[in-house]
């Protein structure tokens, strides 16, 4: 079952892990590498339904981890402060963060708050690589 409903109504959407669907979160592993691709509006309600399922995800996740943030139409200090606790829990566990920042206005939010000088950004956006055996990564 994809979704909780009640009647036409739906309650949950268990692919995204969340009832609002103005924003979500996809989880998938890459070459030993976990993505946690956002996408909507990050913001403060968005921080309060995605931590516990961001916080499940890192406690099992491996050392190294990307937040993808191409499908971010809008963040707020919510969305800031979700990314915040990812890095701060990815560095207790000695791992490593990369953050994508997607569109300009989100580049934009980072340089304006400084923290663009606390993740690490890297210079180009993920690459999937379609042919067998092949490695993904940045370029």
């Amino acid at each position: 079952m994809a979704t909780l409903r009640e009647g036409k109504e739906t309650l949950l959407d268990w692919d995204t892990g969340t009832a609002d669907f103005t924003f979500g979160l996809r989880h998938r592993v890459v070459n030993g590498t976990d993505v946690l691709a956002f996408w909507g509006e990050l913001d403060a309600w968005a921080d309060q339904e995605l931590s516990p399922r961001v916080t499940a995800l890192l406690d099992r996740a491996g050392p190294r981890v990307v937040a993808d943030l191409r499908g971010v139409t809008f963040m707020d200090a919510g969305g800031l402060r979700l990314l915040v606790r990812i890095r701060n829990q990815v560095i207790l566990d000695r791992g490593t963060l990369w953050l994508v920042p997607g569109s300009p206005r989100n580049r934009r939010l980072l340089r304006i708050t400084s923290l663009d000088r606390v993740f690490t950004i890297p210079a180009g956006a993920p690459v999937p690589c379609t042919r067998a055996g092949a490695r993904s990564g940045f370029r």
